[in-house]
C-alpha cells in the first residue's frame, strides 16, 4: 500500500515539475502512445478500410452479375420466341399435312382403280366383239332375205 502511495505521489511531483518549468518557448510534452492503444487503433482502421474496399469490389461484382443475368435473361426469351415460332411452322405443316393425307389418294387405292379400269376397258371390249358380231349377224340375215 505504501508502495502505491509513494507511486502516486512522485507522478502528482513530476507532473506539477513539468507544468512549473514549462515556458512559452517550450512545447508541450507529447504524451507517449502505447502499443496497445497504437495497436488496437491501427488494426480498427485498417479493418475498416478492408471492409470499405471489400463491399466496393462485392457492389461492382453484383452489378456487373446483374448485368450479366439481365442480359443473359433477355437472349433467353429471344431464343425461346425463335422456338415458340418454329414451333408454330412445325405445327401448321403438321395440319397441311394431316389434310392433305386425308385428300389424298394411297397407293393401294390407285392399284385397286387401275384394275378397275382394266376391268371396264375389258368389258367394253368383249361388249364391243359382241355388238360387232350381232351386226354382222343381222347384216347377214338381211342379205339372205333379200
Amino acid at each position: 500500500m505504501t508502495l502505491l502511495v509513494r507511486a502516486a505521489a512522485k507522478s502528482v511531483a513530476s507532473r506539477t515539475q513539468i507544468a512549473a518549468t514549462r515556458t512559452y518557448a517550450t512545447a508541450k510534452p507529447k504524451r507517449r502512445v502505447g502499443g496497445f492503444r497504437g495497436g488496437l487503433l491501427g488494426f480498427l482502421l485498417g479493418s475498416a478500410a478492408c471492409v470499405a474496399v471489400s463491399d466496393q469490389f462485392v457492389q461492382d461484382d453484383f452489378i456487373h452479375s446483374t448485368r450479366q443475368l439481365a442480359a443473359s435473361v433477355d437472349e433467353l426469351r429471344k431464343q425461346t420466341e425463335k422456338v415458340r415460332e418454329y414451333a408454330d411452322i412445325v405445327e401448321r405443316v403438321d395440319r397441311d399435312f394431316t389434310r392433305l393425307k386425308t385428300h389424298s389418294i394411297s397407293s393401294e387405292d390407285l392399284e385397286r382403280l387401275k384394275r378397275d379400269i382394266f376391268r371396264l376397258h375389258d368389258l367394253a371390249s368383249h361388249e364391243h366383239v359382241n355388238l360387232r358380231d350381232r351386226v354382222w349377224d343381222v347384216e347377214k340375215q338381211m342379205e339372205s332375205a333379200l
